[in-house]
Protein backbone atom coordinates (compact mmCIF):
# COMPACT_ATOMS: atom_id res chain seq x y z
CA UNK A 1 0.00 0.00 0.00
CA UNK A 2 2.51 2.58 -0.95
CA UNK A 3 2.78 5.86 -2.61
CA UNK A 4 5.49 8.34 -3.19
CA UNK A 5 9.18 6.58 -3.43
CA UNK A 6 11.14 6.85 -0.05
CA UNK A 7 14.21 4.41 1.03
CA UNK A 8 11.59 3.06 4.03
CA UNK A 9 8.75 4.09 5.53
CA UNK A 10 8.37 6.77 8.39
CA UNK A 11 11.23 6.12 10.24
CA UNK A 12 9.34 8.31 13.41
CA UNK A 13 6.61 10.52 14.09
CA UNK A 14 5.99 12.00 17.27
CA UNK A 15 4.78 15.35 18.81
CA UNK A 16 6.77 17.35 20.40
CA UNK A 17 4.47 18.76 23.42
CA UNK A 18 1.44 17.85 21.30
CA UNK A 19 2.63 21.09 18.55
CA UNK A 20 6.02 19.93 16.80
CA UNK A 21 6.00 16.99 14.22
CA UNK A 22 9.09 15.50 13.43
CA UNK A 23 9.79 13.22 10.42
CA UNK A 24 12.84 11.39 9.31
CA UNK A 25 14.94 12.14 6.27
CA UNK A 26 16.25 9.29 4.00
CA UNK A 27 18.54 9.69 0.98
CA UNK A 28 15.83 8.81 -1.54
CA UNK A 29 12.87 11.81 -0.47
CA UNK A 30 12.18 14.05 2.37
CA UNK A 31 9.26 14.43 4.42
CA UNK A 32 8.96 17.71 5.83
CA UNK A 33 6.71 19.43 8.99
CA UNK A 34 5.44 22.51 7.06
CA UNK A 35 6.22 26.07 9.55
CA UNK A 36 10.10 26.25 8.59
CA UNK A 37 11.12 25.71 12.16
CA UNK A 38 7.72 26.73 13.72
CA UNK A 39 5.04 25.07 14.81
CA UNK A 40 4.16 22.68 11.74
CA UNK A 41 0.40 23.44 10.85
CA UNK A 42 -0.62 19.97 11.43
CA UNK A 43 0.55 20.77 15.20
CA UNK A 44 -3.37 22.35 15.83
CA UNK A 45 -4.71 18.52 15.95
CA UNK A 46 -3.30 17.19 19.14
CA UNK A 47 -5.83 14.89 19.46
CA UNK A 48 -4.51 12.02 17.12
CA UNK A 49 -1.66 9.83 18.24
CA UNK A 50 0.19 8.67 15.08
CA UNK A 51 1.71 4.88 15.53
CA UNK A 52 5.48 4.17 14.91
CA UNK A 53 6.12 1.97 11.88
CA UNK A 54 8.70 -0.05 13.67
CA UNK A 55 11.63 -1.88 11.09
CA UNK A 56 14.48 -3.76 11.52
CA UNK A 57 17.63 -1.72 11.55
CA UNK A 58 19.94 -4.56 11.45
CA UNK A 59 21.17 -5.90 8.44
CA UNK A 60 19.41 -9.34 7.40
CA UNK A 61 20.84 -11.89 5.37
CA UNK A 62 19.33 -13.33 2.64
CA UNK A 63 17.23 -16.66 2.97
CA UNK A 64 19.01 -19.42 1.95
CA UNK A 65 17.39 -22.86 1.84
CA UNK A 66 20.34 -25.30 0.51
CA UNK A 67 21.41 -24.26 -2.87
CA UNK A 68 17.92 -22.11 -3.14
CA UNK A 69 16.78 -18.42 -2.53
CA UNK A 70 13.52 -16.46 -1.73
CA UNK A 71 13.01 -13.60 -3.16
CA UNK A 72 11.62 -10.14 -1.44
CA UNK A 73 9.51 -7.20 -2.43
CA UNK A 74 11.40 -3.40 -1.33
CA UNK A 75 9.42 -1.55 0.46
CA UNK A 76 10.37 2.25 -1.05
CA UNK A 77 7.14 3.83 -0.28
CA UNK A 78 5.66 5.84 2.28
CA UNK A 79 2.84 4.46 4.18
CA UNK A 80 -0.39 6.60 3.51
CA UNK A 81 -1.85 5.70 6.47
CA UNK A 82 0.98 7.21 8.40
CA UNK A 83 0.09 10.43 6.67
CA UNK A 84 -1.23 13.51 8.44
CA UNK A 85 -2.37 17.46 7.10
CA UNK A 86 0.67 19.28 6.18
CA UNK A 87 3.05 16.38 5.45
CA UNK A 88 5.01 17.12 2.62
CA UNK A 89 7.25 14.37 0.23
CA UNK A 90 9.45 15.96 -2.19
CA UNK A 91 9.82 13.43 -5.09
CA UNK A 92 13.29 12.87 -5.70
CA UNK A 93 13.16 11.97 -9.31
CA UNK A 94 13.62 14.86 -12.59
CA UNK A 95 12.36 14.83 -15.96
CA UNK A 96 13.48 16.67 -18.68
CA UNK A 97 10.52 17.23 -21.32
CA UNK A 98 11.96 17.05 -24.45
CA UNK A 99 9.97 18.76 -28.29
CA UNK A 100 9.22 15.10 -29.13
CA UNK A 101 7.76 14.51 -25.93
CA UNK A 102 5.59 17.85 -26.76
CA UNK A 103 4.94 16.76 -30.16
CA UNK A 104 3.60 13.13 -29.34
CA UNK A 105 0.96 15.30 -26.97
CA UNK A 106 0.19 17.17 -29.73
CA UNK A 107 -0.67 14.15 -31.44
CA UNK A 108 -2.78 12.80 -29.20
CA UNK A 109 -4.31 15.88 -27.89
CA UNK A 110 -5.85 17.93 -30.68
CA UNK A 111 -5.15 22.05 -29.86
CA UNK A 112 -4.58 24.99 -32.44
CA UNK A 113 -3.83 27.78 -29.92
CA UNK A 114 -0.49 29.39 -31.22
CA UNK A 115 0.86 29.85 -27.97
CA UNK A 116 1.66 26.08 -28.21
CA UNK A 117 2.21 26.04 -32.01
CA UNK A 118 3.71 28.52 -33.04
CA UNK A 119 7.40 30.23 -31.98
CA UNK A 120 6.95 33.08 -33.66
CA UNK A 121 3.64 33.77 -32.10
CA UNK A 122 5.28 33.19 -28.79
CA UNK A 123 8.05 34.84 -29.13
CA UNK A 124 6.14 38.02 -30.43
CA UNK A 125 4.20 37.94 -26.83
CA UNK A 126 7.69 38.08 -25.15
CA UNK A 127 7.71 34.04 -24.24
CA UNK A 128 11.09 32.29 -25.12
CA UNK A 129 9.26 29.63 -27.35
CA UNK A 130 6.09 27.76 -27.61
CA UNK A 131 4.80 26.67 -24.08
CA UNK A 132 3.85 23.10 -23.21
CA UNK A 133 -0.26 22.94 -23.30
CA UNK A 134 -1.93 23.77 -20.46
CA UNK A 135 -3.38 20.01 -19.85
CA UNK A 136 0.51 18.49 -20.81
CA UNK A 137 1.70 20.44 -17.60
CA UNK A 138 -1.27 19.24 -15.58
CA UNK A 139 -0.61 15.59 -16.15
CA UNK A 140 2.91 16.05 -15.26
CA UNK A 141 2.52 18.08 -12.54
CA UNK A 142 -0.32 15.40 -10.70
CA UNK A 143 1.09 12.07 -11.63
CA UNK A 144 2.52 10.16 -8.59
CA UNK A 145 5.11 7.38 -9.25
CA UNK A 146 4.39 4.68 -6.85
CA UNK A 147 0.87 5.53 -5.74
CA UNK A 148 -0.30 2.13 -6.02
CA UNK A 149 -2.60 1.75 -3.21
CA UNK A 150 -4.80 4.57 -4.50
CA UNK A 151 -7.91 3.33 -5.68
CA UNK A 152 -9.13 6.20 -7.99
CA UNK A 153 -8.56 9.71 -8.98
CA UNK A 154 -11.55 11.57 -7.44
CA UNK A 155 -11.27 15.07 -8.76
CA UNK A 156 -8.70 18.34 -9.24
CA UNK A 157 -9.13 21.68 -7.26
CA UNK A 158 -7.68 24.84 -7.95
CA UNK A 159 -4.61 24.70 -10.79
CA UNK A 160 -3.22 27.34 -12.14
CA UNK A 161 -0.83 27.64 -14.68
CA UNK A 162 1.91 30.34 -12.89
CA UNK A 163 4.91 30.46 -15.05
CA UNK A 164 5.25 29.10 -18.68
CA UNK A 165 6.56 25.75 -18.83
CA UNK A 166 9.13 24.54 -22.12
CA UNK A 167 10.20 22.06 -24.01
CA UNK A 168 13.93 21.57 -22.62
CA UNK A 169 12.45 22.45 -18.74
CA UNK A 170 13.74 19.93 -16.62
CA UNK A 171 10.95 19.92 -13.75
CA UNK A 172 11.16 18.11 -10.03
CA UNK A 173 7.74 18.71 -8.03
CA UNK A 174 6.57 17.87 -4.37
CA UNK A 175 3.52 16.61 -2.82
CA UNK A 176 1.93 18.27 0.73
CA UNK A 177 -1.12 16.58 2.17
CA UNK A 178 -3.62 19.15 2.67
CA UNK A 179 -7.03 17.31 3.92
CA UNK A 180 -8.13 13.74 5.01
CA UNK A 181 -11.26 12.86 5.03
CA UNK A 182 -13.18 9.70 5.32
CA UNK A 183 -15.86 8.71 3.39
CA UNK A 184 -20.10 7.96 4.72
CA UNK A 185 -19.31 4.39 3.49
CA UNK A 186 -16.67 4.13 6.13
CA UNK A 187 -14.33 2.09 3.97
CA UNK A 188 -11.81 4.88 2.52
CA UNK A 189 -10.06 7.71 3.03
CA UNK A 190 -10.51 10.78 0.98
CA UNK A 191 -7.01 13.12 0.32
CA UNK A 192 -6.61 16.15 -0.70
CA UNK A 193 -3.03 16.56 -2.01
CA UNK A 194 -1.21 19.57 -3.18
CA UNK A 195 0.80 19.19 -6.43
CA UNK A 196 3.37 21.19 -6.88
CA UNK A 197 5.91 21.28 -10.32
CA UNK A 198 9.27 23.23 -10.23
CA UNK A 199 11.57 23.83 -13.20
CA UNK A 200 15.20 24.08 -12.79
CA UNK A 201 15.43 27.56 -11.99
CA UNK A 202 13.57 26.66 -8.80
CA UNK A 203 9.97 28.75 -10.43
CA UNK A 204 7.09 27.36 -9.92
CA UNK A 205 5.20 26.26 -13.03
CA UNK A 206 1.72 24.72 -11.68
CA UNK A 207 0.34 24.00 -8.49
CA UNK A 208 -2.72 21.70 -8.50
CA UNK A 209 -5.39 19.87 -5.60
CA UNK A 210 -5.45 16.54 -6.26
CA UNK A 211 -7.84 14.72 -4.72
CA UNK A 212 -7.29 10.72 -4.68
CA UNK A 213 -9.57 7.75 -2.89
CA UNK A 214 -7.75 4.92 -0.83
CA UNK A 215 -8.88 2.56 0.24
CA UNK A 216 -8.49 2.21 4.12
CA UNK A 217 -9.33 4.38 7.06
CA UNK A 218 -7.59 6.66 8.91
CA UNK A 219 -8.31 8.98 11.64
CA UNK A 220 -9.82 12.18 10.20
CA UNK A 221 -8.13 15.55 11.00
CA UNK A 222 -9.72 18.88 11.26
CA UNK A 223 -7.00 20.41 10.22
CA UNK A 224 -6.64 21.90 6.71
CA UNK A 225 -3.34 22.65 5.26
CA UNK A 226 -3.04 26.06 3.93
CA UNK A 227 -0.44 28.36 2.38
CA UNK A 228 0.73 31.52 3.90
CA UNK A 229 0.68 33.14 0.55
CA UNK A 230 -2.62 34.38 0.36
CA UNK A 231 -4.13 33.62 -3.77
CA UNK A 232 -1.57 31.72 -6.06
CA UNK A 233 0.54 33.99 -8.40
CA UNK A 234 -0.60 34.78 -11.36
CA UNK A 235 2.31 36.07 -12.94
CA UNK A 236 2.01 33.99 -16.52
CA UNK A 237 -1.70 35.52 -16.96
CA UNK A 238 -0.54 39.01 -16.03
CA UNK A 239 2.02 38.73 -18.19
CA UNK A 240 -0.63 38.08 -21.12
CA UNK A 241 -2.92 40.61 -20.29
CA UNK A 242 0.18 43.20 -19.90
CA UNK A 243 0.78 42.03 -23.96
CA UNK A 244 -2.78 42.93 -24.89
CA UNK A 245 -2.22 46.16 -27.12
CA UNK A 246 0.68 43.63 -29.34
CA UNK A 247 -2.13 40.69 -29.21
CA UNK A 248 -4.71 43.20 -30.57
CA UNK A 249 -2.54 45.74 -32.89
CA UNK A 250 -0.21 43.49 -34.08
CA UNK A 251 -1.21 39.34 -34.47
CA UNK A 252 -5.00 40.28 -34.26
CA UNK A 253 -7.17 37.75 -33.29
CA UNK A 254 -8.09 34.67 -35.00
CA UNK A 255 -10.87 33.24 -32.44
CA UNK A 256 -13.62 31.80 -34.64
CA UNK A 257 -17.32 32.07 -32.56
CA UNK A 258 -18.41 34.57 -30.35
CA UNK A 259 -19.57 33.50 -27.10
CA UNK A 260 -21.91 34.48 -24.83
CA UNK A 261 -23.17 33.97 -20.95
CA UNK A 262 -26.09 31.00 -20.73
CA UNK A 263 -24.41 29.48 -24.41
CA UNK A 264 -24.76 25.89 -24.39
CA UNK A 265 -22.42 24.32 -26.41
CA UNK A 266 -22.43 20.83 -28.54
CA UNK A 267 -18.61 20.30 -29.65
CA UNK A 268 -18.50 18.12 -32.97
CA UNK A 269 -15.21 16.70 -32.16
CA UNK A 270 -14.95 13.18 -30.91
CA UNK A 271 -11.39 11.85 -29.66
CA UNK A 272 -10.24 9.16 -28.18
CA UNK A 273 -6.84 7.51 -26.85
CA UNK A 274 -5.86 3.62 -27.40
CA UNK A 275 -4.19 1.35 -24.84
CA UNK A 276 -1.02 1.75 -26.22
CA UNK A 277 -1.22 5.46 -26.38
CA UNK A 278 -2.47 5.51 -22.78
CA UNK A 279 0.40 3.15 -21.41
CA UNK A 280 3.11 5.28 -23.27
CA UNK A 281 1.83 9.33 -21.96
CA UNK A 282 1.22 7.42 -18.38
CA UNK A 283 4.83 6.07 -18.77
CA UNK A 284 6.09 9.61 -19.85
CA UNK A 285 4.89 11.13 -16.55
CA UNK A 286 6.25 8.02 -14.40
CA UNK A 287 3.16 6.66 -13.79
CA UNK A 288 3.24 3.17 -12.27
CA UNK A 289 -0.26 2.02 -11.00
CA UNK A 290 -1.07 -1.35 -12.44
CA UNK A 291 -4.62 -0.02 -13.32
CA UNK A 292 -3.24 1.68 -16.08
CA UNK A 293 -0.91 -1.28 -17.41
CA UNK A 294 -1.61 -4.42 -16.01
CA UNK A 295 -3.53 -7.00 -18.74
CA UNK A 296 -2.79 -9.68 -17.11
CA UNK A 297 -4.42 -8.63 -13.86
CA UNK A 298 -6.81 -5.81 -15.29
CA UNK A 299 -9.21 -6.21 -18.36
CA UNK A 300 -8.04 -4.37 -21.10
CA UNK A 301 -11.83 -3.30 -22.27
CA UNK A 302 -13.58 -3.31 -18.79
CA UNK A 303 -11.32 -2.90 -16.03
CA UNK A 304 -8.15 -0.91 -17.46
CA UNK A 305 -8.97 2.78 -16.71
CA UNK A 306 -7.52 5.65 -18.62
CA UNK A 307 -5.39 7.94 -16.17
CA UNK A 308 -7.76 11.12 -15.01
CA UNK A 309 -5.19 13.79 -16.69
CA UNK A 310 -5.13 12.24 -19.90
CA UNK A 311 -9.58 11.79 -19.43
CA UNK A 312 -9.48 16.00 -18.68
CA UNK A 313 -6.64 16.15 -21.74
CA UNK A 314 -8.91 14.46 -24.10
CA UNK A 315 -12.31 16.49 -22.75
CA UNK A 316 -9.94 19.93 -23.42
CA UNK A 317 -9.08 18.69 -26.61
CA UNK A 318 -12.45 18.02 -27.89
CA UNK A 319 -13.89 21.27 -27.15
CA UNK A 320 -10.45 23.50 -28.41
CA UNK A 321 -11.69 24.09 -31.44
CA UNK A 322 -14.93 25.59 -30.90
CA UNK A 323 -13.25 27.77 -27.99
CA UNK A 324 -10.13 29.00 -29.96
CA UNK A 325 -8.30 30.58 -29.56
CA UNK A 326 -7.04 30.34 -26.00
CA UNK A 327 -4.06 31.73 -24.25
CA UNK A 328 -4.61 30.65 -20.73
CA UNK A 329 -6.92 28.63 -18.58
CA UNK A 330 -7.33 27.67 -14.79
CA UNK A 331 -8.94 24.75 -13.48
CA UNK A 332 -11.31 25.48 -10.68
CA UNK A 333 -12.80 22.29 -9.99
CA UNK A 334 -13.01 19.15 -11.63
CA UNK A 335 -15.13 15.68 -10.89
CA UNK A 336 -14.73 12.55 -12.40
CA UNK A 337 -17.60 10.72 -12.66
CA UNK A 338 -17.26 7.42 -14.52
CA UNK A 339 -14.21 5.61 -15.60
CA UNK A 340 -13.08 6.10 -19.04
CA UNK A 341 -11.28 2.53 -20.63
CA UNK A 342 -8.43 2.97 -23.47
CA UNK A 343 -10.21 3.46 -27.21
CA UNK A 344 -13.29 4.74 -25.58
CA UNK A 345 -14.47 8.01 -27.85
CA UNK A 346 -14.71 11.60 -26.08
CA UNK A 347 -16.83 14.17 -26.93
CA UNK A 348 -17.80 17.16 -24.96
CA UNK A 349 -20.33 19.49 -24.38
CA UNK A 350 -19.63 23.47 -22.64
CA UNK A 351 -21.70 25.94 -20.73
CA UNK A 352 -20.44 29.46 -21.12
CA UNK A 353 -21.29 30.73 -16.97
CA UNK A 354 -19.69 34.18 -17.19
CA UNK A 355 -18.35 36.81 -19.89
CA UNK A 356 -16.14 39.43 -18.53
CA UNK A 357 -14.81 42.11 -21.58
CA UNK A 358 -13.31 44.72 -19.43
CA UNK A 359 -9.85 43.42 -20.32
CA UNK A 360 -7.59 45.30 -22.04
CA UNK A 361 -7.43 45.03 -25.48
CA UNK A 362 -9.57 42.20 -27.42
CA UNK A 363 -9.22 40.13 -24.54
CA UNK A 364 -12.07 38.38 -22.87
CA UNK A 365 -12.59 36.16 -19.82
CA UNK A 366 -14.89 33.34 -20.01
CA UNK A 367 -16.17 31.09 -16.71
CA UNK A 368 -16.99 28.03 -17.94
CA UNK A 369 -18.58 24.26 -17.35
CA UNK A 370 -17.05 21.48 -19.57
CA UNK A 371 -18.74 18.10 -19.71
CA UNK A 372 -16.55 14.85 -21.19
CA UNK A 373 -18.88 12.10 -22.41
CA UNK A 374 -17.74 8.50 -23.45
CA UNK A 375 -19.38 6.26 -26.44
CA UNK A 376 -22.12 8.80 -27.88
CA UNK A 377 -22.02 11.14 -30.69
CA UNK A 378 -23.40 14.15 -29.27
CA UNK A 379 -24.34 16.19 -32.42
CA UNK A 380 -26.26 13.58 -33.25
CA UNK A 381 -27.92 11.70 -30.23
CA UNK A 382 -28.22 14.87 -28.04
CA UNK A 383 -30.36 17.11 -31.15
CA UNK A 384 -33.35 18.03 -30.20
CA UNK A 385 -32.91 17.20 -26.92
CA UNK A 386 -32.56 19.97 -23.84
CA UNK A 387 -30.82 19.56 -20.82
CA UNK A 388 -31.28 20.33 -17.45
CA UNK A 389 -29.81 23.67 -16.57
CA UNK A 390 -29.29 22.44 -13.07
CA UNK A 391 -26.27 20.53 -14.89
CA UNK A 392 -25.04 23.76 -15.75
CA UNK A 393 -25.50 26.39 -12.95
CA UNK A 394 -24.15 26.22 -9.44
CA UNK A 395 -21.54 24.88 -7.64
CA UNK A 396 -20.52 21.67 -9.20
CA UNK A 397 -21.88 18.85 -8.11
CA UNK A 398 -20.63 15.41 -7.08
CA UNK A 399 -20.69 12.38 -9.18
CA UNK A 400 -23.79 11.07 -7.53
CA UNK A 401 -25.67 13.93 -7.88
CA UNK A 402 -24.62 14.48 -11.67
CA UNK A 403 -25.28 10.47 -11.91
CA UNK A 404 -28.73 10.94 -10.22
CA UNK A 405 -29.81 14.33 -12.57
CA UNK A 406 -29.06 12.04 -15.39
CA UNK A 407 -30.91 9.27 -14.61
CA UNK A 408 -34.19 11.20 -13.81
CA UNK A 409 -33.88 13.85 -15.78
CA UNK A 410 -31.80 12.94 -19.06
CA UNK A 411 -31.43 9.02 -19.50
CA UNK A 412 -28.89 9.37 -22.70
CA UNK A 413 -26.65 10.90 -20.65
CA UNK A 414 -26.74 8.04 -17.63
CA UNK A 415 -22.99 6.44 -17.16
CA UNK A 416 -21.45 8.07 -20.23
CA UNK A 417 -20.19 11.58 -18.44
CA UNK A 418 -16.49 10.80 -17.28
CA UNK A 419 -15.03 14.30 -16.06
CA UNK A 420 -17.20 17.74 -15.19
CA UNK A 421 -14.57 20.56 -15.39
CA UNK A 422 -14.88 24.01 -14.00
CA UNK A 423 -12.57 26.39 -15.64
CA UNK A 424 -11.43 29.91 -16.09
CA UNK A 425 -10.68 30.85 -19.72
CA UNK A 426 -8.41 34.09 -20.90
CA UNK A 427 -8.88 34.16 -24.77
CA UNK A 428 -8.90 37.36 -27.43
CA UNK A 429 -12.85 37.65 -28.34
CA UNK A 430 -14.14 37.24 -32.32
CA UNK A 431 -13.87 40.74 -33.79
CA UNK A 432 -13.83 40.34 -36.78
CA UNK A 433 -14.95 38.26 -39.46
CA UNK A 434 -12.50 35.01 -40.09
CA UNK A 435 -12.73 33.10 -43.86
CA UNK A 436 -11.80 29.49 -43.98
CA UNK A 437 -10.94 27.82 -46.53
Amino acid sequence: MMIWPCSRRLAGRAFDGGRRLTMAQNSFGTLNGLGGGGDPIVSADTSVHLKRDKQKSQVTTPAYEGSKVKGELLDLAVDMRTARPGDVIDSPYELTISESMQDFWSCCFHSQNRISTSRPFARRIGLQDRILPFSLVLFLTSAMTHADSAKVQVGFGQSVYHWPAFAGDTFTKSFRVDCIRNTSDGNHSIFHILCTLKNQRDRICMSADKRMIFPFVVPESNVVASSNGGEPSQLFRDHLLGKAPVLAEELGSQSLASLYAGQLIYHSMNRSITFGQSQQLASLARLTHPRHFDTRKYDEHTEIFVPGGLVLGLTLSASSRDLHEVLHEQIQNVNFVNNLHPSNVVSAITYVQKVDENLPGDLESLVVRTFGIKTIDIAQELDGISLPLELFEGPLKKPKDIELICKEKCPILSNKIVVAIDRLILRQARRKEIFLL
